[in-house]
């Protein structure tokens, strides 16, 4: 899809989370809103100064005025907190569809065509025995079965064609996902613990994936994808196999040892125990309200030691360098980094080179 200057330069401005004036003063008046508007509409274009002036006041490239080609996005699903504001999420939405362009232009130059399959395609949910179906069956499609821990979920997605963009956000966002041309991607926090961006992963996965019943609420939808997650991790089977069908109470240090194995937090485990009645709901309120009185809803004191983070972009990109398919100046654009950053990390390849 093809756009124009001035729509890019709008583009830039709301992911800088600037109004006309705000831009305005950051450039020192030395560009007027009258100016800028007709810019943004199209009326004039600015000289190569002023195209520089703009790229470096709000924090692109030069090139970002004049992609080859740009992407819309579809069935964006956004988990974000009430408090992220209009601006914000206007912001972030502009960022995260600039990482996939700048993603989906690597892949191109690369050469790369990995279309997505959806082992769950055709299947409809309506009810959490359907979800934990679906869970296990795409387990097993992606050769996991029904009794193991997956120690890199990201990896996992990012194998199976999903693309996985981490951004450095504020604390009201967790997640998001969508769609480009029919093909999922999923956007985390990177401030998140790992276990929390592994089940905010899955959750979005599950949006994307799935067909839900068209007769069921919104909120009943998000407790379904976040069943996906727990089933996905920890599939029924290992919950009993772990803790038994019927218990009293759960200790900390048990479900400590289960979070460092299956990378599931203890407030989910202690959630699917519920699910699956292991425990009672009087149980689960007790254990919801020492959780809240520690202040371990957003971080619990137990870290899943597993790094979960996501390779495929930085792997594509360093391969692009190294067949120098890519300069480093365009390396830099494409991570969004500086050259010197590009630099520092192709030091590391420099100090044992065998080329």
């Amino acid at each position: 899809m093809s756009v124009t200057f001035g729509e890019r330069l709008k583009a830039a401005r709301i992911m800088a989370g600037l109004s006309m004036d705000a831009l305005v003063l950051k450039l020192e008046k030395r560009l007027s809103k009258s100016a800028l508007s007709k810019y943004e509409n199209g009326l004039m274009m600015p000289d190569s100064e002023n195209l520089i002036l703009l790229a470096k006041t709000l924090n692109v490239s030069p090139d970002f005025f004049f992609p080859k080609k740009t992407v819309e996005l579809s069935c964006v699903n956004f988990r974000k907190k009430s408090s992220l504001g209009k601006k914000e999420v206007e912001s972030l939405l502009e960022r995260v569809k600039y990482a996939i362009e700048r993603y989906i232009e690597l892949e191109t130059l690369l050469g790369l065509e990995s279309p997505f399959i959806n082992p769950l395609e055709g299947i409809v949910i309506s009810k959490p025995a359907d979800i934990e179906a679906a869970a296990l069956k795409l387990r097993e499609a992606w050769g996991f079965g029904k009794d193991i821990a997956i120690p890199q979920v990201l990896d996992v997605l990012e194998e199976h064609s999903i693309r996985i963009i981490e951004i450095d956000e504020c604390d009201e966002f967790d997640g998001l996902s969508g769609k480009v041309n029919c093909k999922p991607f999923i956007v985390l926090n990177k401030n998140r613990p790992g276990d929390r961006k592994r089940l905010t992963a899955l959750h979005e996965l599950a949006h994307q994936i799935l067909v839900f019943n068209a007769g069921l609420s919104k909120i009943y939808i998000e407790k379904l994808c976040h069943t996906f997650g727990g089933a996905f991790l920890m599939p029924v089977d290992i919950l009993l196999r772990e803790l038994g069908e019927k218990r009293n109470k759960i200790s900390l240090p048990e479900l400590q040892v289960l979070k460092e194995q299956f990378g599931i937090s203890i407030q989910a485990i202690m959630f699917r125990a519920r699910e699956h009645e292991i425990i009672s709901a009087y149980e689960y309120e007790r254990f919801s309200r020492f959780v809240s009185a520690k202040g371990w809803r957003k971080a619990e004191p137990v870290q899943y030691l597993i790094p979960d983070v996501s390779h495929r972009f930085k792997q594509l990109l360093h391969r692009a360098l190294a067949e120098e398919i890519i300069t480093i100046s365009k390396a830099a654009y494409l991570s969004n980094k500086s050259i010197q950053e590009i630099e520092k990390e192709l030091s590391l390849n420099d100090a044992d080179s065998y080329s």
